[in-house]
């Protein structure tokens, strides 16, 4: 439903969901200096803990919330 399709090679653009909150925290890591720059997500993002309650959170899914 809230999937947007990048292209013919099959891949999606898609929000994450809480099942995923294991593998977040490990690509904020990836890119947290570049990520930084534009918003706050790597102050946010620092363990599993915090992980699962932004991705549980109604204010990290609409603009203006809670990152």
């Amino acid at each position: 439903m809230f999937a947007t399709s990048l292209g013919a090679g099959g891949g999606e653009l898609r929000p994450l969901e809480p099942w995923q909150a294991e593998e977040f925290p490990a690509h904020i890591d990836r890119g947290r200096e570049f990520i930084g720059r534009h918003n706050r997500l790597p102050d946010v993002i620092t363990d599993l803990a915090s992980s699962r309650a932004y991705l549980t959170s109604p204010g990290s899914r609409w603009p203006g919330g809670s990152a």
